[in-house]
């Protein structure tokens, strides 16, 4: 097993900053927590050139703050090649290493990691599957118990000071879930906490309708007869700064984020990424590298888990900014339905994101075109419009803006949609001012132009919106 030296006892709580708006109890000066576990997910290692050092820096954070576990909802690898498996292990191995008290590295298989995005591996010869591809004949068996020192299961568990872990690997192996839980149900019911881990969003939990489809419900049907059960997922790559990072209904659903950005969703116009069918047609280009899935490009994290009587507390780590993302969460647990963590109620006692009163949108026609239009419009004629962030009311941040332009005499406004820059960033550096464009075509020189813009937080909120007619 995987262990790391401990030198010393954890002296007490971290002092993160203001607890959640919402929670049990305050957790800042309290006793130690029972438990400390890390939580990273799509790391994907070989698919971004600066993976490993990201990883070794969420592992060396980790290890400062004295987890006794970390806890990887898949995508370790990028390519499902056992290469990146390796580097991977050689980072852990690197950052934790030693014959002190163990720091268990628990690992549910994604997508990456299994299926490796299957087309990469046609017209490969027998031969380089064996030696290259992890998910191949016995290589899942051997890679595992060589690289992890752990007997490869489609289900696992681990017992941690106490408190049960159990992941699964990803769908495509077909792991039994639900003949799992019915089988230890009743050692699992109670109101002690323990902890799911797969790669797949439960679906529509956390992160509301950025939960991706692979899922299908099937986990939710499982997973909903334990209240006291809390899931740990990734795939998505969603914003930790996203306050729907933590679903509470039947159970408690809680989002990885993604190691290595922070998206906010493929339906702006201002992400999108390369592979996409739309990326050469986009008007504007992705404000994040347009290599990335989408979304943030400086936008990855990590979680720091509190494990206490009653309730969890959720620390968020940006690996850029080596920053707090936001105020730590105080989680309830066992979860009850209308909770604090309760997507409804949460939307109903929130404050718009608003504007500054004198916020102002400027606009201008640039006729030789503009260094923010998308590779297939370099240089054709548009209209840039730009204007300063809403400010944060209540906790409340922006996290998306739509852009109205109404011509004079036409009835239907030509609409922007657009993730606010920095939203996945700390709040003390996401004061990042929004812009756009509309072709020319779209906004005929002579007609005077009637431009709204309206700030949205996470869960759709509106604020007033500012205008400008040119």
């Amino acid at each position: 097993m995987m262990r790391i030296s401990r030198r010393g006892f954890v002296g007490g709580a971290l002092a993160f900053g203001a607890c959640g708006t919402f929670g049990a109890t305050c957790a800042a000066n309290v006793a130690t927590p029972r438990l400390r576990f890390g939580v990273m997910s799509d790391v994907h290692i070989g698919g971004k050139p600066d993976a490993a050092k990201r990883l070794e820096k969420a592992l060396r954070w980790f290890a400062s703050k004295k987890v006794d576990a970390v806890l990887c909802p898949g995508d370790i690898a990028h390519s499902g090649n056992i290469r990146e498996l390796e580097a991977f292990a050689e980072v852990w191995g690197r950052v934790f290493s030693g014959n002190g008290e163990r720091v268990e590295l628990m690992i549910s298989t994604g997508n990456h990691d299994v299926d490796a995005w299957s087309g990469r591996w046609k017209n490969f010869s027998e031969e380089r599957m064996l030696a290259e591809r992890f998910n191949y004949k016995d290589n899942l068996e051997k890679t595992w118990q060589r690289l992890f020192g752990q007997k490869w299961e489609p289900i696992w568990r681990r017992e941690v000071k106490g408190y049960t872990f159990i992941g699964s690997h990803w769908s495509s192996l077909k792991p039994p879930i639900a003949e799992y839980f019915r089988e230890h149900a009743a050692e699992l019911r109670g109101d002690r906490p323990f902890f799911y881990c797969q790669h797949a969003h439960p679906k529509g939990t956390c992160h509301g309708a950025y939960s991706l489809g692979n899922d299908r419900g099937e986990s939710v049907k499982v997973l909903s007869s334990f209240p006291n059960l809390v899931a740990f997922t990734g795939h998505s790559h969603c914003a930790i700064s996203d306050e729907r990072t933590v679903w509470q209904g039947a159970f408690t659903s809680i989002g990885a984020g993604c190691l290595h950005e922070g998206a906010g969703g493929f339906n702006y116009d201002n992400v999108t990424a390369s592979w996409h069918p739309s990326y050469r047609k986009k008007l504007m280009a992705s404000m994040a590298d347009p290599n990335s899935w989408g979304g943030d490009a400086k936008g990855g994290g990590c979680e720091l888990v509190d494990v206490f009587d009653g309730y969890l507390v959720v620390h968020r780590h940006s690996l850029d900014f080596d920053r707090p993302i936001g105020p730590a969460w105080t989680v309830p647990i066992p979860s009850k339905k209308g909770g604090p963590f309760d997507f409804a109620r949460r939307a109903s006692h929130r404050a718009a994101p608003e504007f500054a009163a004198d916020a102002k949108i400027t606009v201008t026609r640039c006729p030789n075109g503009h260094a923010l239009e998308g590779i297939g419009h370099k240089g054709e004629p548009c209209v840039y419009v730009s204007f300063p962030r809403a400010r944060t009311i209540g906790g409340s941040r922006v996290f998306d803006y739509t852009v109205e332009a109404k011509i004079d005499g036409i009835e239907t406004p030509v609409v922007r949609r657009l993730i606010a820059a920095g939203f996945a960033y700390p709040e003390e550096f996401a004061d990042i001012p929004g812009e756009c464009l509309f072709s020319s075509a779209e906004l005929p020189a002579g007609k005077p132009v009637r431009f709204t813009v309206t700030p949205r937080d996470c869960f759709g909120l509106a604020g007033r919106p500012i205008t400008h007619i040119a």
